[in-house]
């Protein structure tokens, strides 16, 4: 899982991971892996746990124009897609797994990534 790649299909929006080297296209189109950033000020989450959940919160619009598309929890052996759309609440929730690294798409500002250490 150290080498997966998310995809974002610029006209119909679909997600698309691979572990693997490969050439993606969607709608006609080849798609390139998406650049992960650290998250930073601008982008912040908040992660809190809750039962046996992460529940993770994020200070960013979600406007028709602006928003998170998705949320996906990556550890050792298993990927978690949560799919968000404009207008809901800006929050996942993901069952506590072991430690591992959690992405986030937004449409304007790109792709990011934190680290989740089980505490």
């Amino acid at each position: 899982m150290r080498r997966i790649k998310f995809y974002v299909c610029p006209n119909c929006g679909n997600i698309i991971n691979s572990t693997g080297e490969g050439e993606i296209s969607c709608c006609g189109r080849k798609l390139i892996p998406l650049e992960a950033q650290k998250v930073d000020e601008a982008h912040a989450l908040e992660i809190e746990e809750i039962e046996d959940d992460y529940y993770v919160t994020f200070d960013h619009d979600m406007t028709k124009a602006h928003y998170i598309s998705f949320a996906a929890y990556v550890c050792s052996e298993r990927v978690l897609i949560i799919k968000l759309y404009p207008e809901q609440s800006p929050a996942v929730r993901f069952p506590k797994m072991q430690r591992g690294t959690l992405y986030f798409y937004c449409n304007n500002d790109g792709f990011w990534k934190q680290d989740i250490r089980i505490k």
